[in-house]
């Protein structure tokens, strides 16, 4: 599973200067983000949503209890 230790690894940035460029949070040289996009598209590296909701501490999903789906007002 690719990671952005893995993608700094082989693109010979920083762990850090990743994040930036993946998060847009600070400034990354073109340099770097031409590199750094180069190895994202050659690894299909996708952010995981999950870890970010994890690490930010709060998500913003609804969760919705019914009884069942059978009754007409629950189907669409």
């Amino acid at each position: 599973m690719t990671n952005i230790r893995t993608i700094a690894k082989k693109s010979g940035y920083s762990a850090s200067t990743v994040s930036r460029f993946i998060n847009q949070s600070g400034y990354v040289s073109d340099k770097a983000s031409k590199e750094i996009k180069r190895i994202i598209d050659e690894m299909d590296y996708v952010p995981n949503a999950i870890a970010r909701d994890l690490s930010k501490g709060q998500t913003f999903t609804i969760g919705v209890v019914v009884p069942h789906m059978r009754h007409p007002f629950f189907l669409s």
